[in-house]
């Protein structure tokens, strides 16, 4: 019996796998060994006909293209052999071909037929396999679990959306103790399942900055939010130490591009645009303590502007800050996120994270303003800001 190619159209468009599928049901258990003498043909019927992945869809699949939730499921699978699935009938739902601009919905079950070398690709367990991905991606970068000395915490919840105080020290991407970790471990059993949207992040701070990280528990959260930093809906606002005493509001509009071999963010006229503004607190023996809003979300944004500006963050070594007996790493804490509309009518217009004790107990002794007062003075000067 000779060798036939499996991506050959026979007849009404079926490929050799389909017609092969077809007749192995007909064959008997006894004859079916017989019936595919050659060893090659056998293995090939065995690899690429008999591995058959179910996906049933969810809430957050439903009216997505069908080659936008494949490529979700399918992740470590070439996109060259997803659309071949498609153009081959290899990816149905019903036992039905579909094509990739079909629009699939909640319920449906999507079968996919799979060489077993790629089977593995479609097991969709969400929490466990990104935590195996964040874990991966870590050791391919040589990182180091951080030592946070505290815990995060849930600021605020609804069905959509979570806000995390992330503490300074604490990775938001990678490894088993990133916060994505956390949140996912956090969340495990509580969503619903879905094969193409899985909860993450959708910002991010810096290692060393504490405060405020919203995570997305939903499609609809994710692309709510997403859209609302997009549209400039929503204000962040920022507390940070810096060298220079500062005594009236200041704003920086630059032009910032990324150093990948230093790691560093710096001025650079072919950069992106990147601003900001920031409102004095306190002031005292060359130090400031700022309420920053952010307007862009730039990587090393406020580090790298204040920098540029003569004004580096105290204890910020990467960009020219000082330590001091009292400082002995930068302080930058991101302090709230303002909506200017509702995302959910379960949304307050804002989400507060208090100072960590470390930055109160800094504040302290460099300003002599106690942790009460100066959370006063923090949200009289958003309320300020926000008005302007």
């Amino acid at each position: 019996m000779g060798l036939v190619r499996s991506d050959i159209r026979l007849r009404d468009g079926v490929s050799t796998c389909q017609s092969v599928r077809k007749l192995s049901r007909s064959v008997k258990p006894k004859n079916k060994l017989k019936a595919f003498v050659d060893p090659v043909f056998f293995r090939h019927y065995v690899e690429c006909v008999d591995t058959t992945r179910e996906l049933l869809l969810g809430e957050d699949d439903d009216g997505r293209r069908a080659d936008r939730i494949m490529r979700k499921a399918l992740r470590h699978v070439p996109l060259s052999t997803i659309y071949r699935l498609f153009r081959q009938g290899g990816i149905q739902v019903d036992y039905h071909p579909i094509r990739p601009e079909d629009r699939l919905r909640k319920g449906q079950i999507v079968q996919v037929f799979l060489p077993e070398s790629l089977l593995a690709s479609c097991d969709h367990k969400m929490p466990e396999s990104l935590s195996a991905a964040s874990s991966s991606s870590a050791s391919r970068g040589g990182l180091t679990p951080p030592v946070v000395e505290e815990a995060p915490k849930v600021l605020w919840q609804n069905r959509h959306l979570l806000a995390f105080h992330k503490p300074r020290g604490m990775l938001v991407h990678d490894g088993e103790e990133s916060l994505t970790a956390h949140a996912l471990r956090l969340l495990r059993g509580e969503l619903s399942p879905s094969v193409s949207f899985s909860p993450g992040p959708l910002h991010r701070l810096d290692r060393n900055t504490s405060g405020i990280v919203v995570f997305s528990k939903t499609r609809t959260g994710a692309e709510k939010f997403t859209a609302a930093i997009r549209n400039r809906d929503i204000k962040k606002f920022y507390v940070a130490i810096v060298h220079g005493e500062i005594s009236q509001a200041v704003f920086f509009r630059d032009t910032l591009s990324r150093d990948p071999r230093r790691r560093v963010s710096t001025v650079d006229k072919s950069g992106r645009t990147a601003s900001l503004c920031a409102f004095p607190l306190e002031r005292h023996d060359g130090l400031s303590l700022l309420l920053v809003e952010l307007h862009t979300g730039i990587t090393h944004q406020i580090r790298a502007q204040f920098a540029a500006h003569g004004m580096p963050l105290a204890g910020d070594t990467k960009y020219g800050g000082q330590r001091t007996p009292i400082i002995s790493h930068y302080f930058l804490h991101s302090c709230c996120l303002y909506f200017k509309t509702p995302l959910f009518d379960d949304l307050p217009s804002t989400i507060t994270d208090p100072l960590p004790a470390d930055f109160s107990a800094a504040a302290m002794r460099l300003f002599g303003v106690g942790a009460e007062e100066l959370e006063r003075i923090m949200f009289q000067g958003i309320e300020r800001l926000l008005t302007h």
